[in-house]
């Protein structure tokens, strides 16, 4: 579901105007750069984490495939595999046998060798679970001699073009934030959406998930409300974190007019 964050000035009145003040900037403006670089804020602390793309797309791949620390939830079925398969009254099916008599398989539920990458859509849908993507249960369930493995057996080439069609997504969620920042009312030059990385930006040019509702002008209570409407956003951005984005913004603000602060104190030696 979509995820909304606002920034105002709420308690922080004074800082706000005297910020405005060394900065010859209205209070307004001021709002509007802050909440700028709050959604670069928000956008590094929305899943994929880090400015590489290979990291998001790894994780992908290791949530359908699984990897390190992660079973997957799909096996590609191959040709071998699926011609030399062996079905039972019982609905388990043979996959293949070891020399030392192991039988690996699966029940009719998990093989799957006429899955549409729809299907395999709609089985990863609902392994997401409370903000992150749940793997199948364990390595093995062992029965006897039997193993069944705990994955979706599908077509190679259907799974493979499903994982790419899914990577091609890395960043989506995070490019809701850098629309956000790309609507609002800039008072500074330069690129609105600097600090967010180029491959989280590509996709403004496909979707538009940022809604701005901007009422710093307003005197009573200026406040602007930042909106990601990516479906899943909830899911890839925490509570936790977009508490800790707005403290970080906040805090960025006081040291720089700490640091104004200082600046100012030196010069008055000089002028006297």
């Amino acid at each position: 579901m979509s995820l909304s964050v606002e920034i105002e000035t709420t308690g922080l009145e004074d800082m706000f105007r005297f910020y405005g003040q060394v900065k010859q900037k209205t209070l307004p403006e001021t709002l509007r750069i802050h909440a700028r670089l709050l959604c670069v804020e928000l956008a590094r602390r929305t899943q994929p984490f880090g400015n590489d793309q290979k990291v998001g797309e790894k994780a992908i791949a290791r949530d359908l495939l699984g990897g390190k620390k992660r079973y997957g939830l799909f096996a590609p079925l191959t040709g071998f595999m699926a011609s030399n398969a062996k079905e039972y009254s019982s609905g388990n099916i043979r996959l293949f046998a070891k020399k030392d008599g192991t039988v690996y398989g699966t029940d009719k539920a998990h093989f799957m060798q006429d899955a549409s990458t729809s299907t395999i859509r709609k089985i990863h849908k609902g392994a997401f679970v409370n903000g992150s993507m749940s793997s199948a249960g364990s390595r093995t369930r062992d029965i006897g001699r039997w193993k069944f493995i705990d994955k979706y057996f599908v077509p190679g080439n259907t799974l493979d073009e499903y994982v790419k069609s899914q990577q091609k997504k890395t960043g989506l969620a995070k490019s809701g934030w850098a629309d956000c920042a790309k609507k609002l009312k800039s008072p500074v030059k330069g690129s609105a959406t600097r600090g967010i990385p180029r491959w989280v930006t590509r996709h403004l040019k496909d979707y538009g998930f940022g809604r701005v509702e901007d009422m710093a002008d307003d005197q009573r209570n200026p406040r602007i409300t930042l909106t990601n409407t990516c479906r899943y956003t909830d899911k890839v951005c925490r509570e936790s974190e977009r508490d800790v984005a707005v403290l970080i913004i906040v805090n960025k603000m006081i040291k720089q007019l700490a640091n104004i602060m200082r600046y100012e104190r030196k010069k008055l030696p000089q002028a006297a």
